[in-house]
């Protein structure tokens, strides 16, 4: 009487081979294509605007002419979901102020005004445009005007924040 095993084993080698060499063709698909991006958070980004000092389109200001100036960081590891991200998390400036963000992260990030990328308002108060490490947005708090305005980061949609501007 033949045993069992000797007949299995090769059968289930060979339907391994099958479903591997099938995963496999099936798989390749997701490979990523170079230049292409499916993202709805991909915004496509310029030489020009990677490596302006003040990136956010907005007019250059002139730093010496304020006293008073409130620096936000975006902080090391502030891509990952869940780190803290802006500090402090909740700024407060007083309409003669200077606001800056600077990007101490190893990652691209944003500093636009508005709740989401989705919200409508977007960008039309602020926008840092796109910081590379080391680089800093400043704006006038009197540009931004009073109140309290939400801001998020366009590269990573979950850091958000605000400014209040008394």
């Amino acid at each position: 009487m033949a045993r069992p095993g000797i007949i299995a084993f090769p059968v289930i080698l060979v339907l391994g081979g099958i479903t591997g060499y099938l995963t496999y063709g099936s798989f390749t698909a997701a490979i990523p294509e170079e230049g292409i991006v499916e993202s709805p958070y991909w915004k496509p980004i310029s030489e020009s605007s990677a490596n302006q000092t003040n990136a956010g389109g907005n007019k250059t200001v002139d730093e010496s002419k304020f006293t008073n100036v409130v620096t936000i960081n975006i902080l090391e590891g502030s891509s990952t979901q869940g780190s803290p991200d802006y500090e402090p998390d909740a700024a407060t400036a007083s309409s003669d102020a200077l606001v800056t963000w600077i990007n101490d992260d190893e990652i691209l990030h944003t500093a636009t005004s508005g709740s989401s990328p989705s919200d409508a308002e977007s960008g039309k108060l602020f926008d840092t445009g796109f910081l590379n490490k080391g680089q800093k947005f400043s704006i006038a708090a009197a540009d931004i005007g009073t109140g309290e305005h939400a801001y998020f980061c366009q590269v990573h949609p979950y850091m958000a924040s605000k400014i209040t501007i008394e």
